[in-house]
């Protein structure tokens, strides 16, 4: 007497293993997809806090010149860009002196003491291209420039032109 599989017989050792594998290779696939989403919303996170310094930036430059304190336009360079916000972002770790880098937790900003650069390490950096100091890092700056003015029968003069906040280097994330 031979064995015949009915129709509401189970899955072979075979089948079962085949789907588990396809299964398997489907959630890595997932899985690294999902990896790359949230390195995503992280760099959107990051330009969100710079986009939000800037305009803070472009504010206290209006105010300043509205006051007439244009004099004290050129000192924002010094300052922690920071404290021109209402509040401060959850991943803000401080500010350090000299190189902070390594001590940072990543996903972090600091402001840097030392050369006035306000930095974030990234935490999901997969996709991130560093600058030419090879480190997985994102300096921000304020920038001011000035043009000068000549007017008739009078000194040249600087007249304030730009005030931005900048990516010191060049990098690629994504």
């Amino acid at each position: 007497m031979s064995h015949r599989r009915g129709p509401d017989a189970g899955f072979t050792l075979f089948e079962l293993v085949v789907v588990v594998c396809v299964v398997s290779v489907m959630a890595y696939f997932l899985l690294d997809r999902m990896q790359g989403y949230k390195e995503g919303a992280e760099k959107a996170s990051m330009q969100q806090t710079a986009a939000a310094i800037k305009s803070a930036l472009q504010m206290r430059v209006a105010a300043y010149m509205i006051e007439g304190r244009d004099k004290q336009i050129e000192m924002l360079r010094l300052e922690n860009p920071v404290g021109w916000l209402q509040e401060h972002p959850d991943n803000y770790a401080g500010e350090f002196y000299s190189d902070a880098y390594a001590r940072v937790k990543p996903g972090s900003w600091y402001f840097d003491l030392s050369s006035r650069e306000f930095i974030y390490v990234p935490r999901l950096s997969a996709n991130f291209v560093p600058g030419p100091d090879g480190r997985k890092w994102v300096r921000y700056r304020v920038k001011i420039e000035y043009d000068e003015v000549q007017e008739k029968d009078a000194p040249p003069r600087k007249v304030l032109s730009a005030v931005n906040f900048l990516p010191v280097a060049r990098f690629t994330w994504f």
